[in-house]
């Protein structure tokens, strides 16, 4: 998009992408709101120092993380018990009967839980990763690997010692 946002295109285009995204990382439903409405709002201000050297969306998914980012380092969040911050993960999605593997990935370490929320959630490939969190492709791949290991360490008798 050259010159002039437009700001309704933007959040007809990326709004449920975001809010999905922020949902995953947060886990709360209202916080996500939150954090994509600051998205739009740093992304409105921001927009003439735009570049262009990577996509709206990879620029918009970055200024999302790190809202999310600076929302779970919040003293009040820290506060807030675990179970209220699975609340609403699974809010709209009746067909997701069992939650462990959501609640599993809500555990990790936020930069394992990041990796694992692009890849397997946003779909997106290390490179694609790498650009948003500003990392190198092996440093993607490395969380990633690490990531598939807690998070098998966490679901040995659910689905690891299933056959």
């Amino acid at each position: 998009m050259e010159g002039e946002l437009d700001a309704v295109a933007l959040v007809e285009q990326y709004g449920d992408h975001l809010l999905r995204l922020c949902t995953l990382y947060l886990g709360d439903r209202m916080g996500a709101e939150d954090a994509v409405q600051e998205t739009y709002l740093r992304a409105l201000r921001a927009w003439p120092s735009f570049r262009g050297e990577c996509s709206e969306e990879t620029w918009l998914i970055r200024i999302a993380i790190n809202i999310c980012k600076n929302t779970l380092r919040s003293p009040w969040r820290r506060k807030q018990a675990p179970q209220e911050a699975l609340n609403g993960l699974t809010e709209g999605e009746p067909e997701l009967k069992d939650d462990t593997v959501a609640r599993a990935v809500m555990e990790l370490p936020p930069k394992y839980r990041a990796v694992v929320i692009l890849c397997y959630y946003e779909e997106l490939d290390s490179g694609e990763i790498a650009k948003i969190l500003g990392l190198s492709v092996s440093a993607v791949t490395m969380r990633l690997s690490r990531a598939r290991q807690k998070l098998k360490g966490r679901l040995e008798g659910w689905y690891y010692g299933k056959t």
